[in-house]
């Protein structure tokens, strides 16, 4: 490998001609992996495969056939120890090494005596722990595994260390790089493209190349993004079997998703997203949740803006947007640049509709999800959303009076009245809650239902619920159940109301969102539970599931119960690869790396800056800047300010300098000169 780099180098700068012939052949040696030549093709020829050696592991002069081989050694390790029985010394010290490839190997390892097994206190799962003088900390073995390098993934290295060189001395290569990557992409389907092993070593050459060539990065994230918003769509249509064009957004190549019926093809795909995801959000937490630098502040930049032009078109994925979840939970200020992005495009008038409804789709179910979200960021966000619906109330009752149920107009203020009322769900007993030192008896959640208040709020949803137009019965119609049954506690006599007025239009209204299916949209929430098995434990300790307990009351067909059952597929049906067995899910989750909301900035008193507002600036740049908004002016509204005009004395004994210049002859001869 030292070899292929030394020759690289000396040959790029012997004959710079060759260094795209060059680059090609790295590249594409990343993308075949460790192949190995086999008999079989027509008339005796050579035929190449996939080499079983390339996923080797070699730990201390132990090797291990695979990944699952290594993960089963490990369980058994695991299985053979009562609970705070220390490890023997051969196995204390493969457990070293296993532990050296966690992300935070190093730190873990800092200290270590003796490695117990035992149960941890809050997740009732058994796990090990490095036994230090002053404690001890558990860790996912299965998280280090994932991370050990296979023979294959080594040999890479040394071809990305060979790339990244050869474009330090030609960065104008660069482009025709990123080109070359892009073109050689593995495939998801058939035999040799559905292996999860080959996309995780791709995925993590790209992460790689991502962090040694700042040039590259924007570039190649934006096409692995792209192409596992294609496995997610993908997904989605196998499992929902819906029209072609309901699951793909634009952007997303529609002629390399193909609807496969084959047994473990699905299983296989989400093997592979779940790879995928595992490898990036391990991206994101090494990069983004230390220190923040400019560099650190330009690759949240860029994964704002390919949310943007690539997720936030794709309607319905349903796994690659918790990247965004996760990204937007490391720190406050993240958390309001893509809070303001979506309201910012829910609000835009020259915005194309369907992104609108997607945007406010996103709006309630990243509000409702998002665990570490602070009281004020969530009444902001519903303010905002239930000012919208206000401000298109007027209009929206103008198309229900003349019958035309499906324009665009009326779907964006259901979609608004839609994404109060899921949001509200969520959080009614915290909107209920009284302020501190507030003697008024008011509450944010009477405020926002307009009970008793002198004045009507710009925020107020009261009038939206009376309207004669009915848009509580309109919306989903599990959506409108269920916040009905949050409210009885609250405001009876509006909950009478409103069930009064479900009935009266009970069987008038499909069941799908007032036929939004026929703008090619349906009604959908994109933090639905996450369902990508080992990738999972990024998410969990940041997500808000349904609490079934606030359904006590209601009947067994009514809430979202029925809903988030299906959805989260709890007992073998959750998405993973298929290269374990379900009994490592208890021990698969890395406790240590959850920091607490508070920790990473998301204080009780913490909230939206001023700056925080549904119109402004959609650049990237501005929503980003601490300072989004423009300085108001003290003058903004004063039409005959001017600033005063210059004077200055004539007269020799003021200023006898300006005084003699402006008298001499060439200040005079200039000046008739401009006079002609």
């Amino acid at each position: 490998h030292d070899r292929l780099r030394r020759l690289s180098l000396e040959l790029v700068s012997e004959r710079p001609a060759t260094v795209p012939k060059v680059c090609q052949a790295l590249v594409q040696a990343l993308a075949e992996g460790m192949k190995r030549s086999q008999p079989g093709g027509k008339k005796g020829a050579i035929v190449w495969e996939r080499d079983p050696r390339g996923e080797s592991i070699n730990l201390g002069g132990e090797v291990y056939e695979n990944r699952v081989a290594l993960k089963e050694y490990c369980q058994n390790i695991l299985r053979r120890y009562v609970n705070e029985q220390p490890l023997d010394e051969k196995d204390l010290q493969l457990m070293q090494r296993v532990l050296a490839n966690h992300p935070r190997g190093t730190e873990k390892l800092h200290g270590c005596q003796a490695m117990v097994v035992g149960m941890h206190p809050v997740h009732k799962a058994r796990c090990f722990y490095v036994i230090r003088h002053n404690g001890r900390e558990d860790f996912s073995f299965l998280r280090c595994v994932q991370n050990t390098p296979t023979d294959e993934i080594e040999a890479q290295r040394q071809i990305c260390d060979a790339l990244c060189k050869v474009l330090q001395l030609h960065p104008t290569s660069c482009e025709h790089v990123a080109q070359v990557i892009e073109s050689n992409f593995p495939s998801y389907r058939g035999k040799e493209g559905a292996v999860v092993e080959k996309h995780r070593n791709w995925t993590h050459n790209i992460l790689e190349l991502c962090s040694r060539m700042p040039a590259l990065t924007d570039f190649l994230l934006r096409v692995l993004v792209r192409r596992m918003v294609e496995i997610d769509a993908a997904m989605t249509k196998m499992e929902e079997d819906v029209a072609p064009e309901e699951a793909y957004g634009a952007g997303i190549a529609q002629k390399n998703i193909e609807q496969a019926s084959k047994p473990g093809v699905l299983e296989s795909m989400a093997g592979i997203l779940d790879a995928q995801m595992m490898m990036l959000f391990e991206f994101l937490q090494r990069h983004l949740s230390g220190t923040v630098t400019d560099a650190e502040h330009q690759l949240v930049s860029a994964l704002f803006g390919i949310f943007e032009s690539t997720v936030l078109l794709t309607h319905r994925a349903r796994c690659v947007p918790f990247l965004w979840f996760y990204l937007v939970s490391l720190r406050p200020a993240w958390t309001e640049a893509f809070l303001s992005l979506l309201l910012h495009t829910a609000f835009s008038p020259c915005i194309a509709i369907p992104k609108r409804l997607i945007s406010l789709a996103y709006l309630a179910s990243f509000i409702a999800r998002a665990k570490f979200l602070t009281k004020n960021f969530t009444l902001r966000t519903a303010q905002y959303v239930s000012t919208l619906a206000r401000e298109h109330l007027q209009v929206a009752e103008s198309h229900v009076v003349a019958g035309d149920r499906v324009h665009p107009q009326l779907l964006l203020f259901l979609y608004a009245v839609q994404a109060f009322c899921y949001m509200t769900c969520f959080h009614t007993a915290e909107f209920a809650a009284p302020e501190p030192g507030d003697t008024s008896g008011r509450t944010a959640l009477s405020t926002l239902l307009f009970e008793g208040a002198a004045d009507v709020g710009a925020e107020a949803f009261g009038p939206v619920l009376e309207s004669p137009s009915n848009p509580i019965a309109r919306i989903n119609k599990q959506v409108a159940e269920q916040f009905c049954h949050c409210l009885s506690d609250h405001n009876p006599a509006l909950v009478v109301a409103l069930k009064q007025r479900l009935l009266e239009f009970a069987g008038q209204v499909p069941t799908h969102f007032s036929q939004g299916d026929e703008a090619g949209l349906d009604i959908f929430f994109p933090f639905d539970p996450y369902r990508l098995r080992h990738s999972s434990m990024f998410v969990q300790p940041i997500y808000r599931d349904w609490n079934e307990d606030d359904e006590s009351n209601a009947d067994p067909g009514e809430g979202f119960a029925a809903k988030a059952a299906v959805a989260q597929m709890p007992n073998g049906r959750s998405r993973a690869s298929s290269d374990g067995a379900d009994s490592d899910r208890a021990s698969d989750v890395d406790f240590t790396d959850a920091r607490d909301a508070v920790e990473r900035g998301f204080l009780p008193s913490v909230g939206p800056s001023p700056a925080f507002r549904p119109r402004g600036s959609t650049d990237m740049a501005d929503i980003m800047s601490p300072l989004c908004m423009p300085m108001e002016s003290a003058y903004e509204d004063c039409d005959d300010f001017a600033l005063p005009s210059a004077t200055v004395p004539m007269d020799a004994a003021s200023s006898s300098l300006l005084f003699g210049l402006m008298n001499s002859a060439a200040y005079r001869e200039g000046r008739e000169g401009r006079v002609r």
